[in-house]
């Protein structure tokens, strides 16, 4: 990202009503926003556009969530984008969001349904957190 752009922001949720509030939010925010509607297209995007967040819905056609995320933090290339993974998957539940970042290693883990001041904060931190880890 240069000085002058917008961060990039790609949202991968297979359910349209969801990615559209996601995407409306990030661009009130002056975020660029990038929609997926699954997994594989969210793999292929992230390797070509290279966003400065990715933000990954559990259960999504192709891969999942959690193999897009998988596959991004194995990948010298995309290893450093910062990754949220968003679910509304109750098995599980009780467990931490800890627990779920451990688990599917992403850097942030939040559950459905979500606020949206909460979502801004926390890709506002990832966006941060990726500007640091930028070479």
């Amino acid at each position: 990202m240069s000085l002058h752009e917008s961060p990039t922001v790609l949202v991968a949720e297979d359910s349209a009503a969801i990615r559209s509030i996601l995407a409306f939010l990030l661009r009130g925010r002056g975020y660029r926003v990038l929609e997926c509607a699954n997994g594989t297209e969210a793999l292929d995007r992230t390797r070509s556009d290279v966003p400065d967040a990715v933000i990954l819905d559990v259960m999504m056609p192709g891969p999942t969530g959690f193999d897009v995320c998988q596959a991004l933090k194995s990948d010298p290339a995309t290893r450093a984008i910062p990754v949220m993974i968003l679910t509304a998957v109750t098995e599980g539940a009780g467990k931490s969001d800890d627990y779920w970042k451990t688990l599917s290693g992403a850097d942030d883990f939040l559950t459905k349904p979500f606020k949206a001041v909460d979502i801004l904060a926390r890709v506002a931190r990832l966006v941060a957190k990726g500007a640091v880890n930028s070479p």
